[in-house]
């Protein structure tokens, strides 16, 4: 059992000139917070340091989780159509953590995907990582193989690729790629960089195309691979390692 105070102190250290740790003050500020009501643990505001947590305990200070040092985990998870990317639903529908285990129910998932799309969801422990691949403006790359009906003819690649913007609200450069094209049926790979809610289904829909199927295989350097629908991979340690030092992460 650890005292919060000191977990706390250790996330916010105060540093004297010389870059060494001033300890009496780091511990006052960390007490501050506590006394103003800016900490939680599980949920439940706390409003003195005298209180004791363990490991397995969430703890929030100004609404942000406090990291502990617990090696950074990234996860592939092919999620199929017709599954809840949330912790809970109030349909009763099932969503991605009824398919996860149990020492992987306090994970993050990155982003969203709707209900009727599938593919790639990355899951990591690490709260820091998953708002940098969520951030607009890290231009973090996702890809997309999308089924659309109706005419692509009325697609604007060219505008696209530069951004529009539809119903007021600007979307980022959308690039598009046929790969398929029957008829009033096509196969399209679409690259965006901002994730927007929706995103992809809105600039259909504004082009007066109806997606049958939308699937995501990429998020950044990461990819769907082989993976079947409900299947869970591991990004291997050294593939994270090199990702988190490209990003300024470790």
């Amino acid at each position: 059992m650890t005292k919060i105070s000191g977990i706390f102190a250790a996330s916010m250290s105060v540093l004297n000139s010389d870059m060494s740790l001033n300890i009496e003050k780091t511990i006052k500020h960390a007490e501050k917070l506590i006394l103003m009501g800016e900490v939680k643990v599980n949920g439940n505001k706390i409003l003195t340091p005298a209180f004791f947590v363990s490991k397995n305990d969430k703890i929030t200070i100004k609404n942000e989780m406090l990291q502990s040092s617990t090696k950074t985990k990234l996860f592939i998870f092919h999620k199929p159509k017709g599954v809840i990317v949330s912790k809970n639903d109030p349909q009763k529908r099932k969503t991605i953590y009824d398919f996860l285990p149990t020492n992987m129910q306090q994970f993050h998932y990155v982003g969203r995907l709707d209900y009727n799309t599938e593919g790639l969801l990355l899951l990591t422990n690490n709260g820091k990582l998953k708002r940098h691949l969520e951030l607009p403006i890290n231009k973090i790359e996702r890809n997309y193989k999308v089924k659309i009906y109706g005419n692509i003819k009325n697609l604007n690649k060219k505008q696209l690729s530069k951004g529009v913007t539809i119903k007021n609200i600007k979307y980022g450069p959308i690039y598009i790629d046929v790969l398929e094209n029957k008829e009033k049926i096509s196969w399209l790979s679409i690259k965006i960089y901002e994730g927007k809610n929706r995103e992809i289904r809105k600039i259909m829909e504004y082009y007066d195309l109806l997606i049958n199927d939308l699937i995501r295989i990429q998020f950044g350097p990461f990819h769907l691979r082989n993976l079947k629908r409900g299947e869970l991979i591991s990004i291997e340690e050294k593939e994270l390692n090199f990702f988190m030092r490209s990003i300024g992460e470790l």
